[in-house]
This record gives C-alpha cells, sequence and structure tokens, in this order.
C-alpha cells in the first residue's frame, strides 16, 4: 500500500495507479510534490515551516474537475426489500490518495477511472462521482468496504438499483494489512421516493491489522427524493 508517513529528506518515488508521485526537498522550508499520471505531469511547491513529513491517506473519492459531495453507486445487482424488511450488504466504495502535511489537505488523486453521473432532474439534480463495477475495477485493490444496514419502513417492495452517499464528513481507514475501510452506511426505506442514506462517523467492520491512516469524520446524511431505480 502506499498509504502512510513519509519523512522527506532528499526525494522519494512512489509508484501510483497509472504513474508516479515524487516528493522532493528543496531548499529552505519547501517541499514539491510532483505527479506523473498516464504521461500528464504537474507540480507544485508546499511551503512546511515546521515539518517535513507528507502523510498520505486513504479518503473518500473526492478528486476530479467537478467539486462533487455525493457518491452515486450502482450496484452489481438490484437489491429486493419487501416492506418492513432489513438486509445487511456490503458496498465496494473506490479510495483517493490524499497529500496531507499535518492535518491539511495539499492534493488528492484519483487511483482509478473518474466519471460523473447527474442524480436527479437537470434543474435541480446533484453532480456525483459515479461508481460502477468496471469503475471498482480500475483501482484495483484501492477499494474500501463498508457494512452498509438497508431498513424498509414502507409497506411497499422497493428496488434499489442506485443509491447516493454523502461523501464530505465521512470516515476513510486503511491498515497494514493492505485492507480499506468506509464508514457504516445506514439506508432507511421511507417510501419509494423518499430514501435516507446516513454515512456514519466510524465502521463497525473488524480492521485486520494494525491502524495505518484515518480521514476522520463526523458523519453526514443524503435524501434521496428522486427514487432509487
Amino acid at each position: 500500500m502506499i498509504f502512510g508517513k513519509y519523512q522527506i529528506i532528499d526525494k522519494i518515488e512512489i509508484q501510483i495507479p497509472g504513474g508516479l508521485l515524487i516528493l522532493e526537498k528543496l531548499d529552505g522550508n519547501m517541499i514539491r510534490v510532483k505527479k506523473i499520471v498516464k504521461g500528464i505531469e504537474s507540480s507544485k511547491i508546499i511551503s512546511t515551516p515546521h515539518t517535513s513529513q507528507i502523510d498520505l491517506k486513504a479518503i473518500p473519492p473526492l478528486s476530479g474537475p467537478l467539486n462533487t459531495t455525493c457518491l452515486y453507486i450502482v450496484p452489481p445487482e438490484p437489491i429486493v426489500l419487501p416492506g418492513g424488511s432489513t438486509l445487511e450488504y456490503e458496498i465496494k466504495i473506490p479510495v483517493d490518495l490524499g497529500v496531507f502535511i499535518g492535518d491539511t489537505l495539499i492534493d488528492v488523486i484519483a487511483l482509478g477511472k473518474v466519471k460523473y453521473a447527474l442524480y436527479g432532474p437537470p434543474d435541480m439534480g446533484d453532480i456525483c462521482r459515479y461508481v460502477d463495477s468496471d469503475i471498482l475495477a480500475s483501482y484495483g485493490n484501492h477499494v474500501a468496504s463498508a457494512k452498509t444496514l438497508f431498513k424498509s419502513e414502507s409497506p411497499d417492495t422497493v428496488e434499489i438499483s442506485r443509491l447516493v452517499l454523502p461523501l464530505k464528513n465521512t470516515t476513510m481507514y486503511s491498515t497494514t494489512m493492505d485492507k480499506l475501510y468506509f464508514s457504516d452506511v445506514v439506508v432507511r426505506v421511507r417510501s419509494p421516493l423518499h430514501i435516507e442514506v446516513e454515512v456514519k462517523g466510524e465502521s463497525t467492520l473488524p480492521l485486520l491489522g494494525l491502524l495505518l491512516t484515518l480521514f476522520k469524520g463526523a458523519g453526514a446524511i443524503y435524501i434521496m427524493k428522486h427514487g432509487v431505480k
């Protein structure tokens, strides 16, 4: 895994999917962060007055040209909830690479394909990071597990073929056994057109290995008012 703390004394080169991340100590209190992804090179110089340590953390998928706050997930198979039923399921979340100095996020790097989808009508919908099985495959082992509880409070049978999760204020873990975990998710189906998707502040899955990095959030809720089919 690429996640962890790096003390920059001279230069460190880190292989990332599709390219290379270079962390280089410059004169004075400066570090250059350079990334080469699919032949495209970009760099920035960061002032580091108190430290030469860079933290690379697994974070929710926040990178890309659009500033999105939601994740649009298409599960491999639709999930059917008869009225009043519950179902525990494990969904997969792609992971971005966050470059930190202390608690400050200075860069975000996608570790796989980035696509977008609109949830809702064009005039009032939300642009989301899009995830399906093809997208997940492009991330290789940079995919987190999320324990998800579906709870139907509707008398109707509801088929869920898409799910929208809030991304900000969520939690992501990486461990020394190359495992990634996302906050627990609770999906409350009030009706076919009112679904509350709550991302908790932590995961209750057993974390395999010792905790390596933690991106901590307080949790968030997204209301799906445009249906789940």
